[in-house]
């Protein structure tokens, strides 16, 4: 199936290259998404813009071209990448130079213009930053790149556009989303948006406000003075060269200029209530007077005072343009990339599931009937017995991808080893110190764990209902969460309107990204790649299967009967029992307690137990029942060194941790029966 839906592939992307509109092609993973669209540039008359989250698919695009031949391909340069000054190789001023960088100028700026305070030796007389070079080569020698590979943000560089077919791989909203305030790693608040604007207001005398208090007043009032503001909008623009001419920007983290100070303040100016505390600042007829893209959306979420701004690149430039998703969510894709899609269907979603089963080999089963948002950090108490119980039944450690504050609690768990990969290679990049571990944010960044047939999925990356409302409005949607009971603690069930697809895309979406990460070259294939997944967030049209896991240590006397079952098959050979003789067998071994006929029937047909053993009705003497221990299960040790469970029996959907006392001479484990 996967060499069918291979050929498919590539038909409908050489068949978007070929269609007038901007088309969205949705196909699966492992689908050769990467290699057809690098082989478009081997077409004659063609050149492709190929742009991607992933670095490692640089180098992979690269390899594809020159497996092709005939293609001449280079990546576009990066200070991040090619620069000694950003890369910290120097003694020049790494962090002023990226701090520049952040607040809105270009490398090249950074290079050339007299940024008194930064230090950047990798640009002196007589020699060129290495950076600088491979863009002045770039420039010269555009027009016989057959393919360019970069990050989706240089979407936004007009000449990297012009008369080629553009490739977006993968949703990647982070190059044309700017978050105010900008919080840093060590959870400093920067770019504080009603500072920046106050700033703008302070630096410019001929517009009609002084400062932010005016300008909301204006707005409401809709009279003299917000008309002059907008006018002045009109004539200066609400751009880049619009606040850098008015503020000064410098590398200081405190400082309140930023290249979108204009547009932040124009964008308060007009914006519009869309639902419970939510603005949206998007009028394309002032937006194109103030020389601003018409697509530009600004949000304020008017409870914690932040505005996302979503600044959509110029596509006018390019000959065509294609989007590649394995899940896409359409409406998102044209609101972020500011131009109507086609939707072109590799397979259709409903033979996804038979494609990840017979095509991959995925076998996708789920330990928890919760979502597990896990979105404070809290985890499950029951976390530990999935874990080891997931660890017995593969008998091998496992990676796992999780949020990153639920990383960050396992770490805090001694047993965390016993259960995850840890890291050999010193140098691998990981989110969870000496593991194999990545979080949600990362997930279709990486390609850690494609060598890895047994993966961990844990908790449902849910942003919270602020998100959600956010990205409602700028898709100009109002949305309220739905909950089975009154108060945010109550259980979430979903979203009005159209925030209900985009919180399945951000939860159930984003799952379903994470399970494939897991086994997807040429050598895992070959094999079942099992996925085990801790949240019940999961498209609706794949299939699983589920495993209950039952702690028997929660009810004494069950598991007196369970070790009795035992012993009589593997300690005497006797392996069908009555409850009378279960109940003598059981009361000469216990001292101090005893165990009544009532509670052995009880017990006997209660589903915890019915469920795993065998029974044989009115087999007996008399007409009794007959138990004995089954014959089809799985019988595996349980790692977990504080439980006094020592073994996992394993009987269909169900797990049971249960104890098996050493006295039972009895086999380690009793053989897989599939």
């Amino acid at each position: 199936m996967q060499d069918v839906v291979r050929s498919r592939t590539s038909e409908t992307i050489d068949d978007a290259c070929d269609q007038e509109n901007p088309v969205l092609v949705e196909a699966p993973p492992a689908s050769g998404k990467t290699y057809n669209s690098v082989r478009l540039a081997a077409k004659e008359g063609q050149r492709i813009l190929y742009l991607t989250a992933r670095r490692d698919l640089y180098a992979q695009a690269i390899e594809e071209s020159e497996k092709a031949g005939g293609i001449k391909a280079m990546v576009i340069p990066s200070p991040y990448r090619d620069c000694p000054t950003f890369a910290d190789e120097n003694d020049g001023e790494a962090e002023k130079a990226r701090k520049l960088y952040q607040k809105g100028l270009s490398g090249e700026e950074i290079h050339y213009k007299p940024w008194d305070t930064v230090n950047t030796p990798c640009q002196r007389p007589g020699s060129t930053c290495p950076y600088l070079s491979k863009r002045d080569q770039l420039k010269k020698n555009a027009d016989q790149i057959d393919l360019l590979i970069g990050n989706h943000q240089h979407a936004h560089v007009p000449r990297y556009l012009q008369g080629r077919t553009v490739v977006f791989d993968e949703f990647n909203v982070d190059p044309f989303l700017t978050l105010f305030p900008h919080r840093t790693k060590s959870g400093e608040r920067r770019n504080i948006p009603h500072n920046i604007v106050e700033s703008f207001l302070e630096a410019v005398d001929d517009i009609p406000l002084a400062d932010l208090t005016d300008l909301i007043e204006a707005r409401v009032r809709r009279g003299d003075s917000w008309q002059s503001a907008i006018e002045w909008f009109e004539q200066n623009g609400a751009t880049k060269s619009t606040s850098t001419e008015q503020i000064e920007i410098t590398p200081h983290p405190y400082n309140d200029s930023h290249q979108f100070a204009a547009l932040l303040t124009c964008a308060l100016l007009i914006m519009e209530r869309v639902g419970p505390g939510i603005e949206l600042a998007h009028d394309p007829d002032i937006w194109e007077a103030c020389d601003v893209d018409p697509n530009v959306r600004c949000v304020r979420d008017r409870n914690s005072g932040e505005i996302l701004v979503l600044t959509p690149p110029d596509l006018s430039h390019a000959d065509q343009v294609i989007a590649l998703d394995a899940l896409p969510v359409q409406r998102l894709w044209e609101v972020v990339l500011g131009c109507d899609f086609t939707l072109s269907r590799v397979i259709e979603r409903e033979e996804l599931d038979r494609y990840l089963d017979q095509g991959l080999g995925f076998n996708i089963i789920q330990v928890t009937e919760g979502m597990n948002h896990y979105s404070s950090g809290r985890t499950s108490s029951k976390d530990r017995e999935r874990m080891f119980t997931v660890r017995s039944l593969e008998d091998r450690r496992f990676p796992i991808i999780s949020r990153k504050k639920a990383l960050d609690s396992y770490a805090s768990e001694p047993w965390l080893d016993q259960c995850v990969m840890g890291v050999d290679d010193d140098e691998a990049e990981t989110d969870l110190e000496g593991y194999f571990a990545r979080n949600y944010a990362k997930v279709l960044s990486s390609n850690l764990f494609e060598d890895e047939s047994v993966g961990f999925v844990s908790g449902s990356p849910f942003p919270g209902d602020d998100i959600v409302k956010q990205w409602a409005a700028l898709c100009g949607e109002a949305t309220e969460p739905i909950r089975s009971g009154d108060g945010n603690s109550s259980p979430l069930e979903g979203f009005s309107g159209f925030g209900e697809e985009i919180y399945r895309h951000l939860t159930h979406g984003q799952v379903f990204q994470a399970i494939l990460r897991f086994g997807r070259t040429q050598n895992t294939q070959k094999d079942t790649t099992s996925v085990y997944v801790n949240t019940q967030a999961v498209p609706e049209w794949i299939s699983t299967s589920q495993i209950t896991i039952h702690d028997m240590n929660n009810n004494r006397k069950r598991i007196h009967i369970l070790e009795e079952l035992l012993r009589a098959k593997y300690d005497e050979g006797i392996s069908w029992q009555t409850q009378k003789t279960l109940g003598r067998r059981i009361n000469e071994r216990l001292e101090g307690e005893s165990i009544s006929k009532e509670t052995i029937r009880r017990a006997l047909s209660d589903e915890g137990i019915s469920d795993i053993i065998e029974v044989r009705k009115d087999a007996g003497k008399g007409g009794s029942d007959l138990y004995q221990w089954p014959s089809e299960c799985t019988l595996l040790p349980y790692y977990d060194r504080e439980s006094r469970a020592n073994h996992v029996l394993k009987a269909g959907s169900q797990a049971y941790l249960i104890h098996v006392p050493e006295i039972i001479d009895m086999p380690k484990s009793v053989p897989r029966q599939d």
